[in-house]
């Protein structure tokens, strides 16, 4: 079988939107030690008058019946509107809901971030072509998103400093899925530098 090589272009961030996921209380153990790291992007976003996008993962637990709570079991899923589904503190003043480029996506309840949300209409009224998908857990939440995202026909951008898991088998092992057929892997230095360079 011939080898394929990874699909990669000059990083070109004009048209595209930040994809924030999950970065909520419940994850900060796993996925705190982003916060320096990826701050400093979603400034550069809302500088260049960029979408930045936040999702918050959460089921109304009486009466969410899916797959996922099944899965998880209904006592280790997030509660909509508990303390642990906020976003995490430091997050908050760079996600203004005054701001008409920064949204924040409160209904997501599956590992894909366009699935029952308008996440997807948000892209298309914002002339998005482009996301860059950062957030936590890497091969769950994040790497789904970006398969999707593919699907949908934006290409995708996926940093691995700007995504975390429990473990960094897992980590890796979504990257290396995501690079062979759904996301150009980057990082969120090369990602920066890009914004940089707009005017």
């Amino acid at each position: 079988m011939a080898h394929i090589t990874a699909q990669s272009r000059p990083i070109d961030v004009s048209t595209s939107a930040l994809i924030v996921i999950d970065l909520q209380e419940h994850f900060r153990e796993i996925a705190g030690c982003l916060l320096p790291s990826l701050i400093p992007i979603i400034d550069a976003f809302e500088e260049h008058n960029l979408p930045v996008i936040f999702t918050q993962h959460g089921h109304v637990k009486d009466t969410d019946n899916s797959q996922l709570i099944k899965w998880w079991g209904r006592n280790n899923s997030i509660a909509r509107f508990s303390p642990a589904w906020h976003l995490m503190s430091e997050l908050e003043a760079h996600a203004p809901e005054d701001n008409p480029k920064t949204f924040r996506i409160k209904n997501k309840n599956r590992y894909d971030a366009f699935l029952g949300t308008d996440l997807e209409k948000i892209l298309h009224q914002q002339h998005v072509d482009s996301v860059v998908v950062t957030g936590t857990m890497t091969n769950l939440c994040c790497e789904t998103t970006a398969r999707s995202a593919f699907n949908r026909d934006f290409y995708v951008y996926f940093p691995t400093d700007g995504n975390a898991t429990v473990n960094t088998q897992m980590h890796d092992a979504s990257v290396l899925n995501l690079r062979y057929g759904f996301s150009q892997i980057t990082t969120l230095d090369e990602i920066h530098r890009a914004l940089s360079r707009l005017p």
